[in-house]
């Protein structure tokens, strides 16, 4: 397949990590067909440049495939990646950059030029990644409190790459491997030095040629291991991360915008519950969505089945964010969860009693790829019911479309049995689909999905705050449970 392709030019910006460098170069000797493809190492002489180089040397040998370069002197990331590009590379070939910290798995480069040639308007491919933000895999987990070894990351995907579409457009591309149609480069050149060293020159660059009509996509067939973060240590990885993408969203407002659209609608339903078509443990993972009004029935009912869940079936109650107060008296020692769209999935949402609104609905699409509704709207044949329970009513088709059992309540017990039997059923992906896109398409139209295109003067604000004071920040999500 290789051969009948563009050819590519790989450039590998190499500043630090030798181990990394080491797999990184290994994976490639591996994995390149050098009949079609070169490979470009450029030092941008770091702290350890003489044992890197010599290194480099001794793993790559007279082998015809590679070029090694060494900078007069350091010019960080985007002028390291600038200068081999546009510089050093004179051979017309579209280009890879891929970071010294990632491990290529096989025939991942056939598959992103395979999909860079199958539409002229597409000017940057990724791949998919353990360790690459929105284009990780699985960007969302069961279990986001257990580590995600890449043995993890490699097994899903070969379990689900094809059943996901071959590409998917995005926003952005990330930059760990980041494919360049050559005309790319030739019309728009490549990254913008108000983003040295580094962190959010690819994003920029994704952005500004989509002004021009080109966009970026993922290879979601194509997998890059990625260690990542492993350039900037301390306080100055933070910092820059802050400083920059304050300046992206200055010159793309509708950027944050952009990247929830894609998560909330654009991704394929497979690709949003990929870690529930494998799962790696024996626990049925079970979101339990309560009604807006907790009467005591169904605090009752709640009880009753968090009591009856033996240990292998793990319930995490998800409720709005004005009932989280009450929520947390009412079932104390409870997972609890406001209701939307988290980082985490479940195997099983329940949909307990009648939903009233369309953003229940939306989060019980956000949660899991199977649900259980119980004691759904009664066909009542009375026109006062009807017009008094309309909306309820309509909620209620669409969840009896897609649902996988409903039930009248038949006490906690009976309930976890059907947790098991929904668990043990085989996930569809076009009925999946089906419904990812119905209720999306439903959330957008009723305006409960709004993805704003401008950015607030307090965000930009507290990025430049952040960009200062990257520990204040990073104290505060610790707090918060944002993460740092």
């Amino acid at each position: 397949m290789s051969r009948d392709r563009r050819p590519v030019t790989i450039v590998v910006p190499i500043y630090d990590d030798l181990p990394g460098l080491e797999r990184c170069i290994q994976a490639l000797l591996e994995t390149v067909d050098f009949s079609v493809d070169r490979v470009l190492l450029a030092n941008d002489v770091g702290p350890h440049v003489d044992t890197i180089e010599a290194r480099v040397l001794e793993l790559v040998g007279e082998h015809p495939g590679f070029e090694y370069t060494r900078n007069p002197r350091n010019l960080g990331f985007v002028g390291n990646c600038n200068r081999a590009v546009l510089e050093l590379d004179r051979t017309g070939n579209d280009v890879l950059l891929l970071n010294s910290d990632t491990v290529p798995m096989p025939g991942f480069l056939d598959e992103m030029t395979a999909v860079l040639a199958s539409d002229d308007a597409i000017g940057v491919v990724c791949a998919r990644s353990d360790n690459a933000t929105i284009a990780s895999f699985p960007y969302a987990r069961r279990n986001p409190r257990a580590t995600l070894p890449p043995r993890r990351t490699r097994e899903l995907h070969g379990r689900t790459k094809y059943l996901l579409p071959r590409s998917t457009v995005s926003p952005v591309a990330m930059g760990f491997c980041f494919l360049i149609r050559r005309e790319m480069v030739d019309r728009f050149g490549l990254f913008d030095e108000v983003f040295s060293p580094g962190y959010g020159e690819e994003n920029d660059f994704c952005l500004r040629i989509n002004e021009h009509g080109y966009t970026s996509v993922l290879a979601n067939r194509a997998l890059v291991l990625h260690t990542g973060s492993t350039s900037f240590s301390g306080d100055r990885g933070p910092s820059l991360r802050l400083e920059h993408e304050r300046v992206l969203l200055e010159r793309y407002p509708f950027y944050a915008g952009a990247v929830a659209l894609f998560l909330a609608r654009y991704r394929d339903a497979v690709d949003v519950f990929a870690d529930a078509f494998l799962p790696d443990d024996d626990v049925v993972r079970v979101a339990l969505h309560v009604p807006a009004d907790l009467t005591n029935e169904v605090v009752a009912r709640v009880l009753n089945t968090l009591e009856a869940a033996p240990d292998d079936v793990v319930v995490t109650v998800i409720v709005a964010k004005s009932q989280i107060r009450t929520a947390r008296q009412a079932f104390p020692g409870a997972a609890i969860a406001v209701g939307g769209r988290p980082r985490q999935i479940f195997d099983v949402a329940i949909a307990l009693g009648t939903l009233t609104t369309f953003a229940q609905l939306s989060a019980l699409n956000a949660n899991a790829p199977r649900w259980i509704l119980v004691d759904p709207v009664s066909q009542d044949v009375r026109w006062s019911h009807a017009v008094a329970n309309h909306r309820a009513s309509a909620i209620d088709r669409i969840l009896r479309r897609f649902e996988n059992q409903s039930t009248s309540w038949r006490g906690g017990e009976g309930l976890v049995e059907l947790i098991r039997m929904a668990a043990a059923t085989e996930i569809d992906p076009a009925s999946l689909r089906a419904r990812w896109h119905a209720v999306s398409d439903i959330a957008e139209a009723t305006g409960l999905l709004v993805h704003r295109a401008t950015v607030s003067l307090r965000r930009l604000t507290a990025l430049s705050f952040g960009a200062r004071n990257p520990r204040v920040v990073a104290r505060i999500r610790a707090i918060t449970g944002r993460g740092a």
